[in-house]
């Protein structure tokens, strides 16, 4: 479950990336079929010219949209059954401060470069495909996936926190510069106990709708 959920977190983490793609390949789709269709000839060759010569951005649109829903799903479907189950254990804020650097952070280092492959060429989608590959792999067997655009649109914030937690023995120990995704202002819930879902456990999901303000 972890696995899936740490791959779909990658996955949307390049929104940016993957419409700028999608628009790149689209804008030429369309200029190809503006220029090539008004030409006078055989309509049915013509057509055939034109498939041709957009196989590529035609799939990359295609598997982009398949692959970032069901990255979308997955991840949506993930934090209901988290908010839902009532075995999230529960820990206590001991200090909590806002990462706001963390996602330009990765913007400029992740994004924007993958931006300059030319993707409507299959040399440089080959390429593409192996540099992701590698990046997607460094990515998710470090847990560097906390970083993600569509936690932001579902008001999600990045804080980074020192966490009480209960381990085994029956003992206390305060997990340092934890880093805690939440919808919930955690500057507010310092010295309050809140429930909370461990990734990793240095990287934990806030749960909401489970706070105990006591």
């Amino acid at each position: 479950m972890w696995s899936k959920f740490k791959w779909d977190m990658f996955v949307t983490s390049f929104i940016p990336l993957w419409l700028s793609i999608v628009i790149f390949d689209v804008w030429d789709i369309v200029y190809n079929a503006i220029n090539e269709f008004p030409q006078e000839g055989n309509f049915a060759g013509r057509l055939l010219c034109f498939v041709k010569n957009n196989i590529i951005p035609v799939i990359s649109v295609i598997v982009i949209f398949t692959v970032v829903i069901a990255s979308v799903n997955g991840i949506s479907k993930f934090l209901k059954e988290r908010e839902c189950s009532k075995q999230n254990p529960s820990g206590t804020i001991k200090k909590v401060k806002k990462a706001n650097k963390l996602s330009s952070e990765f913007l400029l280092a992740y994004i924007l470069p993958l931006i300059a492959f030319d993707f409507s060429n299959l040399k440089s989608v080959a390429l593409f495909v192996v540099y992701f590959a590698i990046l997607a792999f460094l990515c998710i067997r470090n847990n560097n996936i906390y970083t993600n655009i569509f936690l932001e649109f579902k008001r999600y914030r990045i804080y980074l926190c020192d966490i009480e937690r209960l381990v085994p023995g029956d003992k206390t120990t305060i997990y340092y510069d934890s880093l805690i995704i939440s919808k919930e202002d955690l500057t507010l819930l310092e010295d309050k106990s809140s429930k909370y879902w461990d990734c990793d456990n240095y990287i934990y999901i806030h749960i909401k709708e489970n706070i105990d303000n006591e």
